[in-house]
């Protein structure tokens, strides 16, 4: 008797997961960092060159890293029309005269755009947590 109870919930856990996978909230992580274009021209014949600096610092991949560590209430996702949530992170690199400022800020934003909670910290870690709960706490007013 115990085991086709123990097969009954087993069945229904393994029907469930696929999905609840489907309703995970998609989060798009990215940092305010712009990136640059520079360029320079001769008046004379008019030659010039651009070039252009920016992209994915190693710190973004690692914030993400953490979100799919830390958070796993949420997926994340590389397209930000397919996100519900927006979360920005940056961080300041380590100064020698201010060691314990806070280096690592984090805000979310709703499917609105709407800023919905931001924090600094010291550590990534902590900033995605806090960014987490956050989220989760949205999902589950």
């Amino acid at each position: 008797m115990k085991s086709i109870s123990l097969c009954s919930v087993l069945l229904v856990i393994a029907i469930s997961a696929p999905g609840a996978t489907a309703q995970k909230p998609r989060v798009f992580i990215t940092e305010s960092a712009a990136s640059q274009a520079s360029g320079e021209a001769a008046v004379g014949d008019a030659k010039g060159a651009l070039a252009f600096t920016g992209g994915t610092s190693p710190e973004n991949v690692e914030a993400m890293k953490a979100f799919a560590r830390y958070c796993p209430a949420v997926v994340v996702t590389a397209s930000r029309e397919k996100a519900n949530y927006v979360v920005r992170l940056d961080h300041e690199p380590i100064n020698p005269t201010t060691p314990f400022v806070h280096g690592n800020k984090v805000a979310v934003f709703d499917k609105n755009e709407d800023l919905m909670y931001s924090n600094s910290t010291r550590i990534l870690t902590s900033a995605v947590k806090g960014a987490c709960a956050a989220i989760t706490a949205d999902l589950h007013p």
